[in-house]
């Protein structure tokens, strides 16, 4: 299961990884970002951290500030881990 983990605060790279562990998940891959998004149509416009610490968020139906010209998993680079300005994307396996 692929999902944003609704947080009361912004977090940094550590923190996003606590988080989804307390969650009893794990920080999502970048992959399993791309199969919620094309495969089940996953569309979520608040940027998060994935594991390989960058920062994305799918989107798969454009709307003006998301994405506004086609449905795509949008790019927000790599950010200093140490910044508190991002949510986080977790993963459950179902076992």
């Amino acid at each position: 299961r692929f999902y944003y983990l609704i947080h009361p605060f912004k977090l940094t790279y550590d923190e996003a990884v606590q988080a989804c562990q307390r969650d009893g998940a794990q920080i999502a891959k970048v992959g399993q970002m791309y199969a919620a998004w094309k495969l089940l149509g996953y569309d979520r416009c608040d940027a998060g951290w994935l594991a390989d610490g960058s920062v994305r968020y799918p989107i798969s139906k454009p709307r003006r500030r998301c994405s506004p010209t086609e449905a795509a998993v949008r790019f927000s680079g790599f950010p200093d881990k140490k910044h508190k300005l991002y949510g986080v994307y977790c993963y459950k396996s179902n076992n």
